[in-house]
């Protein structure tokens, strides 16, 4: 049955990655934007890249105070290989499900598998509730068309699925296991200074990432306004988590001209969102090879170690 939903996973995401592409392609001159994304401004895209290779340090820097919800302490080291080696993985995996080994990774110790997998799921629980906040404080003063609409049922999904995680024994997994996974999201309300760390630390990773996109538009013409840029990102970021394709790929794109068609050329918003994608995606999956690799083979010697203490 697992493999079975697997399968289906995959197929539906590779089905949708095609058919979001072949949807794309009626609606956007896919060659122009080629051209557009090769002759794109060298200097904005280097400022897009420095902001990309920054990322995995914020991040990582987040995840330690995150983790530090239950207890558990990592080096950035770790958390940022951690974050790289995930990276990699999301080029593959469809659903974003490579977020997730990052618990495996730093899961050094027996039982703590649960626990980290819990302030994983927090963390990035906490990325979708920010994300629908900046997109909500951009739609301040109207004209925002379905963004505050889509944005508020953002927050509201993420602060739900929040408190559910933070039911703990009442969730339909092994009780044991749910107590675990649910340390972390009850520490939101017990450790509130902790919390507000974590926010601002997730705001910034977001508004760095954001302003990515913002210089990759700019590199290839596109002269839309920041605030828009604000406004449209969070909510093709999150239409790219959807499990209904890899990676984003065609649905991000589609998102963004949907919401910023109307202020520059379609060819123009889909190659500089691909550009963003290059520097996020591709140049971050590439780095994370190595990242992954050693986490791989650590996890192959911490069980090698043990089935020799065994």
């Amino acid at each position: 049955m697992k493999n079975l939903r697997r399968v289906v996973g995959l197929v539906l995401s590779v089905g949708g990655l095609f058919a979001s592409i072949y949807v794309l392609a009626t609606q956007v001159d896919l060659a122009a934007a080629g051209r557009a994304l090769g002759q794109a401004h060298r200097g904005w895209l280097l400022a897009a890249a420095g902001l990309s290779l920054l990322a995995p340090v914020l991040v990582g820097l987040k995840l330690m105070l995150v983790l530090r919800l239950v207890d558990f302490r990592a080096a950035w080291g770790r958390t940022a290989s951690a974050v790289l080696a995930a990276v990699t993985l999301n080029a593959v995996v469809p659903g974003r499900g490579g977020d997730f080994v990052r618990a495996a990774f730093l899961a050094d110790e027996p039982g703590t598998l649960a626990l980290l997998l819990g302030a994983v799921l927090v963390e990035r629980l906490l990325d979708v509730f920010v994300l629908g906040v900046m997109a909500l404080a951009a739609s301040v003063g109207g004209g925002a068309g379905p963004v505050p609409w889509i944005a508020a049922a953002t927050c509201v999904a993420a602060l739900g699925a929040l408190g559910a995680l933070g039911l703990g024994h009442k969730l339909p997994v092994r009780r044991e296991a749910a107590e675990r996974a649910s340390r972390a999201a009850k520490a939101l309300v017990a450790r509130p200074g902790l919390t507000v760390a974590i926010l601002a630390m997730t705001l910034v990773c977001w508004a760095g990432n954001i302003a990515s996109m913002d210089l990759a538009l700019r590199a290839v013409g596109a002269d839309i306004p920041t605030i828009e840029v604000v406004r449209a990102t969070p909510i093709a970021v999150l239409t790219g988590i959807l499990p209904i394709s890899v990676n984003g790929i065609g649905t991000r794109d589609a998102a963004m001209v949907y919401l910023l068609g109307a202020l520059a050329p379609r060819e123009q918003i889909v190659a500089g969102t691909f550009a963003y994608f290059l520097l996020n995606g591709w140049l971050l999956a590439a780095l994370g090879v190595v990242a992954l690799g050693r986490e791989s083979l650590r996890r192959v010697r911490r069980r090698a170690d043990a089935a020799r203490s065994g």
